[in-house]
């Protein structure tokens, strides 16, 4: 089944909000707008009845271990037009181990209405395009701490114009990449604090109520205490059950208050203007800059590229050592230029320059891309990387500075090697939008407890080369998107509730020389929308990866081992998927799109 799309530009969408909010009183507060946009879904949506698919939010597929996405199909039993919710019924799931109650209170915004309905009376399409606006205006005009405004300030007047201008502004590629890159990333934070604020929120609130109950329950009978029960309607776990303490509401609060200062600045279009000139006239990007550019004389955009080497403080006889091996790599010929940290180097350095890592922490928070045959490598023997039991303060280890949504975005033909990327403060390790990506003896750690996290993220027309590599620790260590190719030589998966997953036949494996692993993930690859017989279940268990070939011999190739997986293979059928392929992308491929991207150009 297909969901309702809606193609519009960023003017248009936001000229209906402006319509929704065109209000006849003399000041519009903060929580007016929200009884304006109740008012209007009240005149569009049916109240009940019509089917959906339900896209869970992160927040609740990390509580409920589900991988993310997870789309549910179901109907609205009732539409809560005060809160801008839905009562949702599930009546069927993609994936058989996940486990939801029937019924569930959800924001309309999560809900995409399918275009096959069965009244075909109910007006879906109103629906569906209301819904599509609410979704737009809380994404990109509504922020999460506007509720907080006092009554007696117009925010209509005060921000409704700005964040306008800043929304054109993004789709114009009239703000500077970086920048870009940085509001959206701030924003894509807020939104995720936002919910797991409202949902732990939620969480204290029914934890104080059940203990009063349980308090009232002992009293009228003390000799024999009723036992805590479940919510109804709950399967393993309820959508309200969380174990973090009351402090982690205060860090989130708090950060939520540093992102909010930050991009209050960054809303006015003269900060904006000024920060992107900070940026760009440093002083020390300058003296960076000049530095690169010192042996040739000549700007970064004219001069040749120069091999950088990044180093840590240590004695100079550790330091001599490293530059030794450093001239092991380095072409005779080439430029070479000492830096102190990996970050002052991405910020200047061109994209086909090559940069060597010395051992120790590398702490980066990146917002351009790599690309261009650039490359990125440690100055290590790869066998020191790839032990059971690395030595993480001796090798040289890429990490966030912050809890960013990826390490690294890869647009373009680029190269690692020799390094450890730690991804446990990240929800993505690399992101690979266009080219080939080449890795050498590299080894990618996740937090080893989300649900949620990936380790490699192959979009339509990349491709990923991997030789002795280690992925560790994620919920899912490559996932492979319609149209992406992937070689993979003495590959070890170790440890991820999927190693591998195709998400159509027309992606690219080959599993080269037989020697890839995949030990103790719950499901080794995870192949989807495959066309099998009739008589096969919407979900098959295979043994072998040469099993799966049969039904797709032209694109995967090779074979593989598999330690102590649940499952070793895992196949979803083509005519039992919940939504076509072309919702199913454009669901999967809505959160990439917000973050880490080009700059949207719209008519």
């Amino acid at each position: 089944m297909d969901v309702y799309t809606f193609e519009k530009s960023y003017l248009e969408r936001l000229k209906e909000a402006e319509a929704v909010l065109s209000w006849d009183g003399a000041v519009m507060p903060a929580s007016q707008v929200r009884n304006e946009w109740k008012s209007f879904v009240e005149l569009k949506i049916e109240p009940a009845g019509w089917q959906a698919i339900w896209k869970i939010p992160r927040v609740i597929c990390e509580d409920l271990k589900l991988r993310y996405p997870t789309i549910v199909y179901g109907y609205v039993d009732q539409v809560i037009f005060d809160e801008l919710k839905a009562v949702f019924v599930v009546t069927a799931v993609q994936d058989s181990d996940v486990h939801l109650p029937e019924s569930n209170e959800v924001s309309l915004v999560e809900l995409w209405p399918t275009i096959k309905q069965e009244n075909d009376a109910l007006n879906v399409d109103t629906t569906a395009e209301c819904i599509d606006r609410l979704r737009f205006f809380y994404s990109h005009v509504w922020m999460p701490w506007d509720k907080d405004y006092d009554d007696d300030r117009d925010w209509v007047q005060m921000h409704l114009q700005a964040r306008i201008q800043l929304a054109c502004d993004l789709s114009k590629n009239k703000l500077s990449r970086p920048l870009a890159l940085h509001m959206r990333t701030l924003l894509m934070e807020a939104m995720y604090i936002q919910q797991r604020l409202e949902y732990l929120e939620l969480d204290l609130s029914d934890a104080e109520a059940e203990s009063d109950d349980e308090a009232v329950e002992l009293n009228d009978n003390a000799a024999e205490p009723a036992r805590k029960q479940t919510k109804t309607g709950s399967a393993d776990a309820s959508l309200n059950v969380s174990t973090l303490p009351v402090t982690d509401l205060m860090c989130l609060h708090l950060r939520m208050a540093i992102i909010r200062s930050e991009f209050e600045i960054l809303e006015n279009p003269e900060m904006r203007r000024a920060y992107s000139e900070l940026q760009s006239n440093s002083p020390q990007r300058h003296l960076l800059q000049r530095r690169a550019g010192r042996p040739s004389e000549l700007p970064l955009t004219e001069r040749a590229p120069i091999c950088h080497v990044v180093t840590v403080p240590s004695t100079l006889q550790e330091q001599m050592v490293l530059l030794s091996l450093a001239q092991e790599q380095v072409k005779p010929d080439t430029q070479v230029q000492l830096a102190n940290t990996l970050q002052d180097v991405l910020s200047i350095c061109r994209s086909d320059d090559d940069i060597l890592l010395s051992p120790g922490e590398h702490t980066i928070k990146f917002l351009e891309n790599l690309n261009n045959q650039g490359s990125l490598q440690g100055l290590v023997k790869s066998e020191a990387i790839l032990v059971a039991q690395p030595q993480l303060p001796t090798l040289p280890v890429v990490c966030s500075s912050d809890e960013g949504s990826t390490l690294l975005v890869i647009d373009g033909d680029y190269t690692l090697a020799h390094l450890v990327l730690d991804c446990r403060q990240v929800r993505r390790g690399i992101l690979l939008r266009n080219g080939t990506l080449t890795m050498r003896g590299c080894r990618l750690i996740g937090d080893g407890n989300s649900s949620t996290q990936e380790g490699i993220v192959c979009m339509p027309n990349a491709s990923v080369e991997m030789h002795d590599c280690i992925i560790e620790d994620f919920a899912v260590g490559i996932s492979m998107r319609p149209q992406s190719s992937a070689e993979l030589g003495n590959v070890q998966v170790k440890n991820c509730n999927t190693g591998v997953e195709l998400l159509d036949t027309t992606v690219a494996l080959n599993l080269q020389g037989s020697k890839c692993s995949f030990d103790s993930c719950k499901i080794g690859i995870m192949a989807d929308n495959l066309t099998l017989p009739a008589k096969e279940d919407k979900v098959m268990i295979l043994k072998q990866y040469s099993a799966l070939k049969r039904y797709n011999d032209s694109n995967w190739l090779g074979n593989c081992n598999f330690i102590d997986c649940t499952r070793n293979v895992r196949v979803f059928n083509e005519s039992d998927q919940l939504l076509a392929q072309r919702s199913q992308q454009h669901l999967l491929g809505e959160e990439l799109e917000s973050e880490n991207k080009e700059n949207i150009e719209t008519a």
